[in-house]
C-alpha cells in the first residue's frame, strides 16, 4: 500500500424532509434540503492487492464501503482492490448518515487513486440512497428522488450552529418508512421555504427553526416512544427539537456557538446527550 487519501467523512443533517409517492420499486421519492455538520468519521483509502475494508464499528452485512469500491470498480473497467479503514465517529442507524458519507468518502478518494473523472454521484446512487450527496462534496443541497438527484446550494454567508441529540438507541430507516402514513405529509412547503432562503442568501437560525420539518417523525415516533419523551423533555426547557433522517437522533439550531453549548449543557443536564456542531461545512 503505497499511495493512499484521507477524507473526513462528514454527518449530515436533514433541515426538512417531504416524503412524496411512493415509486414503482417500492421506495418513496423524498425531497430533502441535506447540510453537513462537523461530526466526521476518518476515511482513508490506499492501493492494494485485494479489496479490505477495516471498520471500527461492525456495521454488519451491509457493508457500503465495499459496495463503494466495487462500484467504482465496475464503471471504470478495473479490479475492485482497495484497503479501507474507517475510524467511526457517527453513530449507526441514527438518521446522520455516517455509512452514506463514509461511502461517499470512499468514492471520492479512489476516484484521486485511480485518476478517475467518472461521475460519482451517478455511481453512488447504486451504493445507497444518502450516498450521492456525500460523493458531490456539496455542504448543503437539495436532494430528490431516491437521493439521485443533488443540486447544491450556497452555504450560509454566516457560520450556523445546530445541537445535536446522541442517543443510544438505533432505528432502522425500513422500519421508520413501514410505519409511515400518508396523513404525515406536511414538510414539502418547508422544504420550498428553505431551498428559496438559501438560493436568496437570507437563511438564518429562526428561519430554518420556523422551517424545521420531517415527514417521518410521526413514523419514527410510532417506532420509536423515546423521540416524544426527548421532545417533550427538551420543549419543558425552551427547546425544539426536530428529527433528522429517519431518527432516532434530534437536533435544534443556535442563534450562536454561544446559544448551542449553552442548550447542549440543558439537554446535558436532563438526560440527553447533546454536543454543539457547525453545519454547512464543505469537505475537507
Amino acid at each position: 500500500m503505497s499511495t493512499s487519501v484521507r477524507i473526513a467523512a462528514k454527518a449530515k443533517l436533514n433541515l426538512a424532509l417531504a416524503v412524496e409517492e411512493k415509486r414503482a420499486d417500492g421506495y418513496h421519492d423524498l425531497r430533502s434540503v441535506f447540510v453537513t455538520i462537523d461530526l466526521a468519521d476518518d476515511v482513508r483509502v490506499a492501493t492494494h492487492t485485494r479489496l479490505e475494508v477495516r471498520n471500527t464499528m461492525d456495521v454488519g452485512p451491509d457493508d457500503l464501503a465495499a459496495r463503494a469500491v466495487r462500484s467504482l470498480a465496475r464503471a471504470t473497467s478495473r479490479e475492485p482492490n482497495a484497503f479501507v479503514r474507517i475510524r467511526k465517529r457517527i453513530p449507526l442507524a441514527a438518521g446522520l448518515g455516517g455509512g452514506s458519507s463514509d461511502a461517499g468518502a470512499v468514492l471520492r478518494a479512489l476516484a484521486q487513486l485511480w485518476k478517475s473523472d467518472a461521475d460519482l454521484v451517478r455511481i453512488a446512487a447504486e451504493v445507497g440512497s444518502d450516498v450521492p450527496f456525500f460523493a458531490s462534496g456539496a455542504a448543503v443541497a437539495l436532494v430528490t428522488g431516491r437521493g439521485e438527484h443533488v443540486r447544491a446550494l450556497p452555504a450560509p454567508r454566516d457560520q450556523i450552529y445546530a445541537v445535536v441529540t446522541r442517543p443510544t438507541l438505533r432505528l432502522a430507516t425500513r422500519d421508520v418508512f413501514a410505519a409511515f402514513e400518508d396523513a404525515d405529509r406536511e414538510a414539502a412547503k418547508h422544504v420550498d421555504a428553505l431551498v428559496a432562503a438559501f438560493e436568496k442568501g437570507v437563511v438564518t437560525p429562526e428561519f430554518i427553526r420556523v422551517h424545521s420539518s420531517n415527514d417521518l417523525l410521526p413514523g419514527a415516533t410510532r417506532r420509536c416512544d423515546a423521540i416524544a419523551s426527548w421532545q417533550a423533555a427538551a420543549s419543558a426547557r425552551g427547546i425544539p427539537l426536530f428529527l433528522t433522517g429517519s431518527g432516532p437522533t434530534l437536533f435544534t439550531i443556535a442563534d450562536d456557538r454561544a446559544d448551542a453549548l449553552r442548550m447542549a449543557r440543558i439537554l446535558k443536564r436532563a438526560g440527553i446527550r447533546a454536543h454543539a456542531h457547525a453545519i454547512g461545512i464543505s469537505r475537507l
